[in-house]
Protein backbone atom coordinates (compact mmCIF):
# COMPACT_ATOMS: atom_id res chain seq x y z
CA UNK A 1 0.00 0.00 0.00
CA UNK A 2 2.81 2.35 0.83
CA UNK A 3 4.53 1.85 -2.62
CA UNK A 4 1.43 2.33 -4.25
CA UNK A 5 1.18 5.60 -2.51
CA UNK A 6 4.47 6.99 -3.34
CA UNK A 7 3.66 5.78 -7.02
CA UNK A 8 0.63 8.31 -6.85
CA UNK A 9 1.71 10.75 -5.38
CA UNK A 10 5.09 11.00 -7.69
CA UNK A 11 2.70 10.58 -10.73
CA UNK A 12 0.24 13.37 -9.38
CA UNK A 13 3.41 15.59 -8.90
CA UNK A 14 4.81 14.97 -12.26
CA UNK A 15 1.15 15.40 -13.77
CA UNK A 16 0.87 19.21 -11.85
CA UNK A 17 4.34 20.12 -13.94
CA UNK A 18 6.05 19.67 -10.83
CA UNK A 19 10.03 19.24 -11.36
CA UNK A 20 12.09 16.13 -10.29
CA UNK A 21 15.56 17.35 -8.79
CA UNK A 22 18.13 15.30 -6.52
CA UNK A 23 20.42 15.55 -3.98
CA UNK A 24 22.82 13.52 -3.29
CA UNK A 25 24.18 13.19 0.37
CA UNK A 26 26.95 11.49 2.16
CA UNK A 27 25.22 10.92 5.25
CA UNK A 28 21.17 11.55 5.44
CA UNK A 29 21.41 11.11 9.11
CA UNK A 30 21.16 14.51 9.76
CA UNK A 31 18.73 15.74 7.59
CA UNK A 32 16.81 12.83 9.03
CA UNK A 33 16.60 14.18 12.32
CA UNK A 34 16.24 18.23 11.44
CA UNK A 35 12.73 17.04 9.42
CA UNK A 36 14.80 18.18 5.93
CA UNK A 37 16.88 20.67 4.91
CA UNK A 38 17.50 23.86 7.34
CA UNK A 39 19.12 27.25 6.98
CA UNK A 40 23.06 27.69 7.41
CA UNK A 41 24.83 30.66 6.22
CA UNK A 42 28.11 31.57 5.35
CA UNK A 43 30.30 35.34 6.02
CA UNK A 44 31.87 36.67 3.00
CA UNK A 45 33.99 39.45 2.90
CA UNK A 46 34.07 42.45 0.63
CA UNK A 47 35.32 45.80 0.41
CA UNK A 48 32.66 48.99 -0.28
CA UNK A 49 35.40 51.59 -0.99
CA UNK A 50 36.84 50.36 -4.11
CA UNK A 51 38.49 53.53 -4.29
CA UNK A 52 40.22 53.63 -1.08
CA UNK A 53 41.46 50.49 -1.80
CA UNK A 54 43.18 50.87 -5.52
CA UNK A 55 45.09 53.99 -4.16
CA UNK A 56 46.25 52.15 -1.01
CA UNK A 57 47.31 49.01 -3.86
CA UNK A 58 48.85 51.80 -5.53
CA UNK A 59 50.32 53.03 -2.67
CA UNK A 60 51.55 49.60 -1.73
CA UNK A 61 53.15 49.07 -5.53
CA UNK A 62 55.09 52.21 -4.71
CA UNK A 63 56.77 51.33 -1.06
CA UNK A 64 57.38 48.12 -2.01
CA UNK A 65 59.46 48.96 -4.97
CA UNK A 66 60.90 52.05 -3.30
CA UNK A 67 61.89 49.74 -0.64
CA UNK A 68 60.14 51.99 2.01
CA UNK A 69 59.23 49.31 4.41
CA UNK A 70 57.62 51.38 7.22
CA UNK A 71 54.84 52.66 4.73
CA UNK A 72 54.60 49.65 3.57
CA UNK A 73 53.55 47.83 6.34
CA UNK A 74 51.37 51.19 7.20
CA UNK A 75 49.65 50.87 4.58
CA UNK A 76 49.33 47.13 4.22
CA UNK A 77 47.31 47.79 7.98
CA UNK A 78 44.78 50.23 6.41
CA UNK A 79 42.89 47.44 4.41
CA UNK A 80 41.44 45.18 7.26
CA UNK A 81 39.56 48.49 7.90
CA UNK A 82 38.51 48.75 4.90
CA UNK A 83 36.40 45.11 4.79
CA UNK A 84 32.88 44.89 5.72
CA UNK A 85 31.09 41.44 6.21
CA UNK A 86 27.85 40.12 4.69
CA UNK A 87 26.01 36.91 5.55
CA UNK A 88 24.75 34.79 2.96
CA UNK A 89 22.40 31.45 3.52
CA UNK A 90 24.72 29.08 1.99
CA UNK A 91 22.92 27.16 -0.99
CA UNK A 92 21.48 23.63 -1.05
CA UNK A 93 22.87 21.91 -4.58
CA UNK A 94 20.79 19.66 -6.58
CA UNK A 95 20.72 18.59 -9.73
CA UNK A 96 18.60 17.29 -12.81
CA UNK A 97 20.70 14.21 -13.41
CA UNK A 98 20.42 11.62 -10.16
CA UNK A 99 24.02 9.83 -11.36
CA UNK A 100 25.64 13.56 -10.62
CA UNK A 101 23.72 13.65 -7.70
CA UNK A 102 25.35 9.86 -6.70
CA UNK A 103 28.69 11.03 -6.94
CA UNK A 104 28.04 12.96 -4.37
CA UNK A 105 26.08 10.25 -1.64
CA UNK A 106 29.48 9.10 -0.99
CA UNK A 107 30.22 8.23 2.69
CA UNK A 108 33.79 8.45 2.58
CA UNK A 109 32.55 12.56 2.41
CA UNK A 110 31.30 12.41 6.01
CA UNK A 111 32.94 12.88 9.38
CA UNK A 112 31.35 9.93 10.28
CA UNK A 113 32.03 8.10 7.20
CA UNK A 114 32.15 4.70 9.15
CA UNK A 115 28.61 5.15 10.52
CA UNK A 116 27.19 7.58 7.70
CA UNK A 117 24.29 6.64 5.59
CA UNK A 118 24.93 7.76 2.20
CA UNK A 119 21.73 8.56 -0.20
CA UNK A 120 20.54 10.04 -3.52
CA UNK A 121 17.14 12.53 -2.62
CA UNK A 122 14.50 13.52 -4.82
CA UNK A 123 13.30 16.70 -4.69
CA UNK A 124 11.02 19.27 -5.82
CA UNK A 125 11.53 23.25 -5.52
CA UNK A 126 9.32 26.11 -5.13
CA UNK A 127 9.56 28.64 -7.99
CA UNK A 128 10.86 32.11 -7.28
CA UNK A 129 12.91 34.87 -8.84
CA UNK A 130 15.69 32.92 -10.70
CA UNK A 131 18.86 33.51 -12.69
CA UNK A 132 19.90 30.69 -15.72
CA UNK A 133 23.35 31.03 -16.50
CA UNK A 134 24.67 28.62 -19.29
CA UNK A 135 27.81 27.31 -18.79
CA UNK A 136 28.09 24.46 -21.20
CA UNK A 137 31.37 22.30 -20.89
CA UNK A 138 32.87 24.72 -17.40
CA UNK A 139 33.42 22.73 -14.54
CA UNK A 140 31.17 23.94 -12.04
CA UNK A 141 33.76 25.41 -9.50
CA UNK A 142 35.01 27.53 -11.86
CA UNK A 143 33.33 29.47 -14.40
CA UNK A 144 33.71 31.24 -17.37
CA UNK A 145 33.12 35.31 -15.60
CA UNK A 146 31.51 36.37 -19.21
CA UNK A 147 28.68 33.79 -18.96
CA UNK A 148 27.96 34.01 -15.62
CA UNK A 149 27.59 37.88 -16.24
CA UNK A 150 25.19 37.27 -19.13
CA UNK A 151 23.17 35.37 -16.99
CA UNK A 152 22.48 38.23 -14.33
CA UNK A 153 21.95 40.72 -17.22
CA UNK A 154 19.15 38.45 -18.53
CA UNK A 155 17.60 37.76 -14.97
CA UNK A 156 17.52 41.72 -15.17
CA UNK A 157 20.60 43.12 -13.40
CA UNK A 158 22.26 45.77 -14.33
CA UNK A 159 25.93 46.02 -16.42
CA UNK A 160 27.08 48.18 -13.65
CA UNK A 161 25.61 46.98 -10.33
CA UNK A 162 27.17 43.24 -11.00
CA UNK A 163 30.64 45.08 -11.92
CA UNK A 164 29.92 46.55 -8.58
CA UNK A 165 29.19 43.89 -6.90
CA UNK A 166 31.40 41.05 -8.43
CA UNK A 167 34.40 43.97 -7.67
CA UNK A 168 33.65 44.39 -3.86
CA UNK A 169 33.89 40.25 -3.41
CA UNK A 170 36.50 39.60 -5.28
CA UNK A 171 38.56 42.16 -4.13
CA UNK A 172 41.48 39.85 -3.91
CA UNK A 173 41.71 37.85 -6.87
CA UNK A 174 44.09 38.53 -9.36
CA UNK A 175 42.36 36.30 -12.52
CA UNK A 176 39.05 37.90 -12.80
CA UNK A 177 38.09 35.86 -15.73
CA UNK A 178 36.85 32.97 -13.98
CA UNK A 179 34.01 33.12 -10.77
CA UNK A 180 33.92 30.43 -8.10
CA UNK A 181 30.56 28.83 -6.93
CA UNK A 182 30.69 30.56 -3.69
CA UNK A 183 30.85 33.86 -5.35
CA UNK A 184 27.72 33.68 -7.88
CA UNK A 185 25.71 32.25 -4.19
CA UNK A 186 26.84 35.70 -3.26
CA UNK A 187 26.28 37.21 -5.70
CA UNK A 188 22.73 35.20 -6.00
CA UNK A 189 22.03 36.42 -2.77
CA UNK A 190 23.06 39.93 -2.94
CA UNK A 191 20.24 40.90 -5.44
CA UNK A 192 17.73 38.58 -3.70
CA UNK A 193 17.59 35.24 -6.07
CA UNK A 194 15.89 32.59 -4.69
CA UNK A 195 17.66 30.17 -6.96
CA UNK A 196 19.66 29.97 -9.27
CA UNK A 197 20.21 27.28 -12.36
CA UNK A 198 23.57 27.17 -13.78
CA UNK A 199 23.15 24.75 -17.18
CA UNK A 200 25.43 21.97 -18.66
CA UNK A 201 28.07 22.07 -16.76
CA UNK A 202 29.97 19.32 -16.23
CA UNK A 203 29.51 18.51 -12.18
CA UNK A 204 30.51 15.46 -10.39
CA UNK A 205 32.35 14.72 -7.02
CA UNK A 206 35.22 12.47 -9.28
CA UNK A 207 35.32 14.74 -12.28
CA UNK A 208 33.65 13.11 -15.01
CA UNK A 209 32.06 14.59 -18.52
CA UNK A 210 28.47 14.54 -17.59
CA UNK A 211 26.28 17.72 -18.47
CA UNK A 212 23.83 18.28 -16.33
CA UNK A 213 21.65 21.55 -14.51
CA UNK A 214 22.69 22.64 -10.73
CA UNK A 215 20.29 24.42 -8.71
CA UNK A 216 21.33 26.38 -5.79
CA UNK A 217 18.57 27.10 -3.54
CA UNK A 218 18.53 29.55 -0.99
CA UNK A 219 15.84 29.27 1.59
CA UNK A 220 15.58 25.89 2.63
CA UNK A 221 11.89 25.35 3.17
CA UNK A 222 11.59 26.07 -0.62
CA UNK A 223 12.55 22.18 -1.38
CA UNK A 224 10.41 19.14 -0.63
CA UNK A 225 11.70 16.11 -0.37
CA UNK A 226 9.69 13.54 -1.73
CA UNK A 227 9.11 10.01 -0.16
Amino acid sequence: MKTLIRRLLKENLLKEGVEIWYHGTPDVRGLEKDGGFTERTLDAEYIDDMEAYHKIQAGLKVAREGGDDNEYHRLLDMVPKLKKTFTIRKPIFITDKYNVAKTYADASRSFDYQNAEEKVLKVSVKGGRGATIVATGDRFRFIDLGKVKRGFLGAGVSDSDFDDVFNKFNFHMRDKTKIKTDSIAIIGEYFGFDYIDVVGVLDSYEGGSTKSIVRMVFNPSDIQIIK
